[in-house]
This record gives C-alpha cells, structure tokens and sequence, in this order.
C-alpha cells in the first residue's frame, strides 16, 4: 500500500472514531467485523463498472445488523471510492482508538514462556517508559536464544541474547 493511501486510512480513521463519539468502544470491532465479512467480496467492491447504488445493495445484503455509523461510514468510502482502503482503516480505527484511551499495546517475543508475575512486572516498567497503560501481546520465540524483545509504538527494546550478539558483531566487524 502507498504511503498515500495509508495516510488517507489513518484519516478516514481517524474521522471514524470521532463520528462514533461515544459508540468508538462497541463501533471500531464492529467495523473490524464488517471488515472481514466483507473481505471475499472485495473485488465486487472495486469492480469499476459497477454503481454505487449496486455495491450499496451488496454491502446492505452481506453486513446485516450494523450500527448507522457504520453502515453510514461504509457507504462514505463507496461513494468516495475509497472502499479499498477498508481493510487499513479498520486497523487504523483500532489504533486510534487506543490512543484516545491511552491504551498503547506492546507485542513481546520471548525465548521461554514468561510468568504471570514476569508478565506484570513487564507491563508495569513498560507503563512508566510509556506513560501511558500497557497490553501485552506475548508470543514465545526460541529463536531469541534468551531473553526477550519488545516492540512498543515505534520503539524496538532488545533484550534478546540474539539480539546482544548481532550488536556485537557489529561493532567488531564495523
């Protein structure tokens, strides 16, 4: 996707979870689910020859019960043309979302399993590097050899023996 385009997602997003006001908390899912219903007919949607009116009567059919926010929203990146870009502003939506409650998530790759008090303990010092409340998403990799990297907004911490080895030939070789 062009930079473009992802700046235009974050911008119909954005525009999202401000319309949604109150709603965001139940309309942003919503919209990731009608994001995925809607997935294996995204060529019907992007079909050059067909009327916004045709591809308004498919998205009625295919989504069911939505909020009028939603649908309303749906039926916005129809007629503007942006129906492509569904699938990037969802995630945006999510993002932005999170921001609004001051939610940033952190994705945490880990040589072994961690413990639930290793698991607090992360989130707490995560909190007080960020300011902001922390969730993990946790996936063990054995490729880490040991320890742990952390991927926070656009912060990379590594604390990885992988990771400390691949610095380290750096500097010898550099």
């Amino acid at each position: 996707m062009r930079l473009s385009d992802r700046s235009l997602a974050l911008r119909y997003a954005t525009a999202f979870v401000l319309a949604a006001g109150q709603d965001a908390d139940r309309s942003v899912p919503e919209l990731l689910r009608a994001q995925q219903a809607l997935a294996p007919a995204m060529a019907f949607f992007r079909h050059p020859r067909l009327s916004s009116e045709q591809k308004k009567g498919l998205l009625a059919k295919a989504l069911g019960e939505v909020s009028r926010t939603t649908r309303r929203f749906l039926e916005l990146l129809i007629d503007k043309k942006r129906f492509g870009l569904l699938a990037q502003v969802a995630e945006d939506a999510g993002k932005v979302l999170d921001v609004r409650r001051g939610l940033l998530r952190a994705d945490v790759r880990s040589a072994q399993a961690l413990s639930e008090d290793e698991l607090k303990a992360l989130r707490e010092r995560l909190g007080a590097f960020s300011g902001k409340s922390v969730e993990l998403g946790v996936k063990v990799d054995a490729e880490l050899l040991a320890g742990l990297s952390v991927r926070l907004g656009d912060w990379v911490l590594d604390g990885s023996l992988k990771g400390r080895l691949r610095r380290i030939r750096r500097r010898l070789t550099g």
